[in-house]
């Protein structure tokens, strides 16, 4: 989990699966201008944040548009998110984040 609060993106420090797609994210978002720290994320950051987004190995960066059953910022995914998200999506081929598998050699 990612939260965009105080002009960066919070993510828990601990207690989370440091996994490759977190770590992408964390990478790409550095990368893209957009801060990010690790440290203590709780329920009222989420509640409070202008976006939310949530990673996983099959669905790479994924906005989060409520919490609590209510909306976060307008209720769509922010352009924070998205723009993460096509970052995400795009370095899928490029060669440096990717190894070709190769059937046919022994």
């Amino acid at each position: 989990m990612f939260a965009w609060t105080g002009g960066r993106w919070l993510t828990p420090a601990t207690g989370t699966l440091a996994g490759v797609t977190r770590r992408t994210a964390i990478e790409l978002a550095r990368q893209a201008g957009q801060p990010v720290d690790e440290g203590r994320l709780t329920a009222g950051n989420l509640r409070m944040a202008a976006e939310v987004l949530a990673t996983s190995t099959a669905g790479g960066i994924m906005p989060v548009t409520t919490v609590d059953g209510q909306p976060v910022g307008d209720g769509g995914p922010g352009p924070l998110t998205i723009e993460l998200r096509d970052l995400y999506w795009a370095s899928h081929s490029d060669p440096r984040y990717t190894t070709p598998v190769r059937y046919d050699e022994p």
